[in-house]
């Protein structure tokens, strides 16, 4: 489980952070990349807060973690992005301990969800990927403008991102449901989100100076994790033996360390660097046109589907 040489080499050179007494907070943090970004934040000192919808695999994962860093920092909290009411509780739970976030990262999502909801009557995969990490996102992010100190928001994309259009009339794919199709709508409304977040001072009238809260957007390149190669078996068993063309997890993992690291300009995304950005070590991305378009429209929508399940849950 310990760092490959070659991620240590490159942390050394090129993600160089003393992260001693800070706070990372990783959703979906048991399992494929998550796991290893929790892994590689321990190893560079920092404690990790695992938020996750099954506590007993992350209590698990966090024993591993333990194993070859017994002396890390770790707690785990429970979450389900599909569930308002875990979002609020997690939230709350945050507050309550008081827990000084220096860098919160939407890792957690769900792919090839075909005729699930969630709990508030989304389907699952826009529900969570979107509408969950927006939601969680906006209660966070109020409680970051509270610190007197720095903090960094991390949002998980994907390279497929920049190949859908967002359809408010059909939205959640209800007319035609394809899983490709949803995944990277899901990603593509995140990454617009991320935008608007990193550019909030021209957005919003309330907002007044320069906010103490940057935000990112990360994507893993073509990697083979847990809910890909649950959907795609065949593709998983291809990566094995085709290793070159895809992204390690660990290799992955190491593009919020590389924000932490290196101080570049909120809004930026960072992703591997060989052959069109799918595979290789993180580096700075060029962002899509997409990523930049309808952003204030998309917010306000999301935010009206937030109030419409709020209103009926109270």
């Amino acid at each position: 489980m310990s760092l490959k040489k070659s991620t240590i080499k490159f942390i050394e050179k090129k993600c160089k952070v003393n992260l001693n007494g800070k706070t990372v907070v990783i959703t979906g943090a048991n399992s494929g990349i998550g796991f290893k970004t929790a892994e590689t934040f321990v190893y560079c000192g920092s404690s990790v807060v695992m938020a996750c919808r099954n506590c007993e695999k992350a209590e698990e994962a966090k024993k591993k973690l333990l194993t070859d860093y017994p002396n890390a920092q770790i707690i785990v909290l429970q979450l389900d992005l599909a569930d308002f009411a875990s979002i609020e509780n997690f939230v709350n739970e945050i507050k309550k301990r008081k827990i000084d976030i220096d860098c919160f990262i939407n890792n957690a999502g769900v792919f090839h969800q075909p005729n699930q909801k969630t709990k508030d009557g989304f389907e699952l995969v826009m529900g969570t990927n979107f509408i969950g990490t927006f939601y969680l996102t906006e209660l966070v992010y109020s409680y970051l403008l509270r610190f007197n100190h720095s903090a960094t928001l991390i949002n998980t994309l994907s390279l497929v991102y920049k190949f859908p259009k967002l359809d408010y009339a059909d939205f959640y794919s209800q007319k035609k449901y394809k899983n490709f199709s949803v995944y990277s709508k899901s990603k593509l409304a995140l990454a617009k989100y991320t935008h608007y977040l990193a550019n909030l001072q021209g957005y919003s009238a309330d907002f007044r100076g320069v906010s103490n809260v940057k935000v990112y957007g990360v994507h893993p390149g073509i990697s083979i994790t847990p809910i890909a190669n649950k959907a795609y078996p065949r593709l998983g068993k291809l990566a094995k033996g085709l290793r070159f063309l895809f992204n390690s997890t660990e290799k992955s993992s190491l593009a919020p360390l590389f924000i932490m690291a290196n101080n570049l300009p909120s809004g930026s995304v960072v992703g591997p660097k060989c052959l069109f950005s799918t595979r290789g070590f993180p580096r700075l991305n060029r962002i899509s046109k997409k990523m930049k378009q309808g952003c204030v429209e998309l917010v306000e929508f999301a935010r009206k589907e937030i109030e419409k399940v709020n209103k009926a849950r109270f």
